[in-house]
């Protein structure tokens, strides 16, 4: 009874220590702005929270994906990602850089 008492103790500590329940990590969010081309023209700033493992993909996940914008009450469909950037860092576009300016956050 007692060996079996240590083992089970054993192989608790080690799930723990390893691969198990304590190290879950929980993913950092962050804020990000990207710089589109709307479906018609419109160019404008769309900000997003994602997590930090989904920033390389923004541009990916948000063409062609309906999305509200400052320009409408409806959703607007994204036709282009120019830029995405976090939102504390400038933009290097400097279309981006008048458009920021001008788009309400």
């Amino acid at each position: 009874m007692k060996y079996i008492f240590i083992s089970v103790l054993c192989l608790f500590f080690l799930l723990i220590s390893g691969n198990g329940l304590a190290n879950t990590k929980v993913e950092k969010t962050i804020k990000t702005k990207c710089f589109v081309t709307l479906y018609g023209g419109e160019q404008t700033i769309l900000y997003q929270i994602i997590n930090e493992s989904k920033f390389n993909k923004l541009a990916d996940l948000l063409t062609n994906t309906s999305t509200m914008t400052t320009l409408s009450d409806k959703k607007m469909k994204v036709y282009k990602v120019i830029e995405c950037v976090q939102t504390a860092d400038n933009f290097k576009n400097q279309l981006a850089l008048a458009v920021e300016k001008i788009t309400p956050y």
